[in-house]
This record gives C-alpha cells, structure tokens and sequence, in this order.
C-alpha cells in the first residue's frame, strides 16, 4: 500500500517547490551581498522595468510613489517562489530516486538544466539598455553565482520534499510496511523544521523588501530642515535594489574617448588633486510638488575639469558620459563640466563620502537634477553624442532643474489658532539662485513676500520664514512660489515628474479655530 496518495504527493511537491524557491531567493541576496554580483531578482526586476511602456511605468510610479521599488521587488521574490512550486510538480523529481548516487545525479541535471537558460538570460538582461561591457570576470562571477542558486534550488526541493513527506528518515522499501502513526509523526518534525526555518527566511526577506523602499529617511516631521541636511536624513534614491559596496583596493577611475590619452587615477591620485569645497543642493528628478526628495550638503572633491586635464580633451569632445559601478550612467554637455562648480566629490559633510551616497567618488553637478550626478563613479567617457540609462526609458536629456518651493510648516490639515501663524520650508532653483519667497492665502489672488529668506550658499536651497495673521476662522488654503534669481516666478503650471521633474505651486489646507 503507498504511504502518499497521488493528490498528497502533488501537494508535498509543491510545497518543497515553493520552501525551495524562498531558500534560493534568500541564498541569492546573502550571496549578493559577499560577492557583489548581480542577483537574479535584481535582474528580473531591471528587465521588467527595461520592457514596461513608459506610460504604465509612470502611473505605477506616481500611484505607489515611495512603495513603488518594494513593491516590484517583491512581486519578482513571490513569481519566483511561485515558480518553484509549479516547477516541483512539473518536475516530480523529488522522492523518485532509489539511491543516493540517483538523487545526487538528478541534483545535478536539475540545477545545470536551469543554470544553462538563467546565463543566457543574464547576460541579455546586464547588456540591454546600457553601455558598459562586462568584462570577463564579471561573466563568470555571474554564471558562478547562478550555478551556485539552482544547486540551492536543487538540493533544497530534494531535502524538503523527503523531510514534509515523512520519507527522510525511512527507507523507501519500509515506507508501505511503516505504521500510520509513525509516519506522521516524523512528517509532523519534519514540517516543524522546515517550518521555522522557512519562517526565518520570510523574516529576512521582509526586512531587505523594507529595506529597499526608496525615499526619505525621517521625513515628515513638520519641522524646517536644518540648514545642511545630516548625513543619516539625506535623502537616498537608486535604480538599485542593492547598491553597490566598493573595495578600494578594486578601484579606479578611469578616464578616456575623446581624450589626447586614457587616464586611470586610484583613490590616492585623486585626493592628490587640488581640492574644492561647495555647499551644493540635491534634488531627485522624480521629487513630486511638496516632495522630501531633496537635501543640501557640503561636498569636498577636485574640479571635474583638473580631472579632464589629466587626460586632455580633444576638440571633437560634446559631452561628459559617465559610468557607475552599479551600472548606471549618462551624460552633460561639456560646458558644463568644465564649469568650477562641477566636481568629482569624495566628502560629505566632512566624512568620507558613505556608501549609500556614492563612495569612493560621485559627481556634483549644479543645476542639473539628481539623475546627472552620477553615485560610485568608475568611468568617465567623452563622447559626441549619448543616451544615458534614464534617457533610454523616455526621461528629459537636459535635466535642468526647475523652481520649487514647499511649506514644511504648517501641516497639511493642521488646526491653528487664530492670531499670529508660523510658515515655513525651503525654496530651490539650481544654480540660479532665490530671489524671493510668496505666499498666498486667497486662491492666489494676491502675493505677499516672506518675512525672511536664508540663503545658505550659492548652490544651495533657501530656507524660508514668515507669520501669516488669518483674517478670521475657517478653512483656508495656503500656496507657495518662489523667484529664481534671473527674476522669473515658479510655474503654476502642474506637471509630473516624468519626463523632465515635476512643476506647480505646493498648497496646505489648515484650519484656524
């Protein structure tokens, strides 16, 4: 008599499928984390991301915002388990094998079966869209970790599949003579195990899915930032889900294309170089009208064009491309690269630049939104003409920032009392400066300038101030603009971050009783 019905063995099947698929995506990220390669999570998503139209690209963006990254990766992490499951019963491997030599040699043709369509699909997914080639160390770190999470797969489909079914500590020709009891017993431990186990790794994917959601760290606090944002609130956003750590002993940077001769500079040439220190700010190109994407920080690094000199630039030279770690890169005109203001940076505040912002090195590029100051720099390229990694997915080329101006002060919806009320928040316009600060309290019919507008540098936003004396209870709604320093006032104009960075006057709705 079978110990396992045909309906019980599909179940236990897909089970060990799925416990499998969790234990893979698990090994996977700690793997990533010592190797830093590539996973295959992270590749699924980048190729989701790469084939999704622009449009549902958007409104998945601006309906999620914040949840948007989390939310994809684990949709990818739950497709994956959920493939495991479905590939078990196709598969119905696990528990078929009378011998040991069999399991091992059914491990083996499992894991080399998937690892063969996983390289092909990796090596399509790290090429598309971008401009770096791998090289052949990265090819094989690559195909050695994914050899490395099928093996996982494998021999963790087989282990589960034997310790569920009751069938690891019982031979297979005792399994029809075993009493009932005795083998629940054993399926009941071997559940509880594979159980606590398969909760853990729950445990650890959830933080990393936490992990990852991008945004700002201690936003919303309904108080004026500081004048240079603490390194800890600085805001953080990435095309990545786990960003790169560099070992300095790993890195370079090099310099070459339209140059009179190639360049490579370690860590310690450049720190060689003649340094500057700016107080530049920050925005990201997909910070939304009222948005916490933007911080302001001093920046210690060398000028972008005593980099270039190093190399010399040739007269065909249009634009600056470069190239991150993490893969990611773009481009800005020359112009503005030999302007002083642009700088490699190594320093932040003080500190080595962290890693979460881009160490050893990033780029500072005034006026310019997030997108062109490019995080853990490697490579930079001059070239005649360049699509960048964001360009290639329908973002703006030119990526000029425009005028912005928020209220952190009051609330949104907050109760006020009547008489003297406090306002406040920041105003930005790249590199042209603030000229002043409006509020308005009737719908925009009229404007009147702010008590006070701090500037902190050249480059950075202002700091904004001023009491606003209601004329009585009610609800009201309060709007904000500022002007540049070339003297033009913000749009009113209502636009979202995509293509080219969101736009219109930021508005709170308080009452006052």
């Amino acid at each position: 008599m079978n110990a396992h019905t045909s309906q019980q063995t599909q179940r236990y099947l897909a089970v060990s499928g799925a416990i499998a698929g969790l234990f893979m995506v698990v090994f996977m990220l700690l793997l990533r984390n010592v190797s830093e390669t590539r996973s295959l999570v992270e590749l699924l998503a980048g190729a989701t991301l790469q084939l999704m139209p622009i449009g549902i690209f958007s409104f998945l963006l601006g309906l999620f915002q914040g949840l948007a990254k989390a939310l994809l990766l684990l949709s990818v992490i739950l497709g994956m388990i959920a493939a495991g499951a479905l590939f078990a019963r196709l598969d119905r491997g696990p528990g078929m094998q009378t011998s040991t030599a069999d399991r091992i040699r059914r491990i083996l043709t499992l894991t080399v079966s998937l690892w063969i369509p996983a390289v092909i699909f990796a090596l399509l997914a790290t090429s598309f869209g971008t401009s770096i080639a791998l090289t052949n160390q990265e090819l094989i770190a690559i195909a050695w970790t994914l050899f490395l999470d099928f093996l996982v797969f494998a021999v963790a489909m087989h282990v589960s599949y034997l310790v569920i079914s009751g069938a690891w500590t019982v031979p297979r020709e005792v399994q029809a003579d075993a009493p009932p009891a005795d083998l629940h017993r054993r399926q009941f431990l071997g559940w509880l195990g594979t159980g606590t186990v398969a909760l853990a790794s729950l445990a650890y994917l959830g933080r990393f899915v936490s992990d990852a959601r991008s945004g700002v760290i201690g936003g919303g606090s309904n108080t004026i930032p500081l004048p240079i944002t603490p390194i800890p609130a600085f805001y953080t956003i990435s095309k990545n889900f786990i960003d790169p750590t560099v070992e300095l002993s790993n890195w370079a940077l090099d310099i070459r294309g339209l140059v009179e001769q190639s360049v490579t500079l370690s860590y310690e040439q450049l720190l060689s170089l003649p340094s500057v220190e700016q107080t530049a700010t920050l925005i990201c190109i997909s910070n939304e009208v009222g948005g916490e994407l933007i911080s302001n920080a001093v920046w210690t690094g060398v000028k972008l064009s005593d980099v270039l000199a190093e190399a010399g630039i040739r007269p065909q030279a249009q634009k600056v491309a470069f190239f991150g770690t993490d893969g990611y890169n773009d481009s800005f005109p020359m112009s503005k690269a030999l302007e002083p203001t642009t700088i490699v940076a190594y320093r932040m505040n003080g500190e080595r630049l962290p890693d979460k912002h881009g160490f050893p090195a990033r780029l500072i590029v005034p006026g310019k939104y997030g997108i062109k100051n490019g995080k853990w720099l490697r490579r930079i390229e001059l070239v005649e003409t360049f699509r960048g990694y964001w360009q290639e997915r329908g973002w703006t080329e030119e990526a000029t920032i425009k005028t912005m101006s928020r209220f952190d002060i009051p609330a949104e919806r907050a109760i006020v009392d009547p008489g003297l009320v406090d306002l406040g928040g920041v105003a930005f316009a790249g590199d042209r400066g603030i000229q002043d600060v409006q509020i308005s309290a009737d719908n925009g019919q009229s404007w009147q300038s702010v008590d006070s507008v701090e500037q902190i540098a050249p480059l950075s936003w202002v700091i904004w101030r001023t009491v606003w004396s209601p004329p009585g209870e009610g609800a009201y709604t309060l709007r904000v603009r500022a002007i540049d320093g070339e003297g033009t006032i913000q749009t009113e104009e209502t636009a979202n971050p995509i293509p080219d960075g969101a736009s219109g006057y930021h508005r709170v709705a308080v009452g006052v009783t």
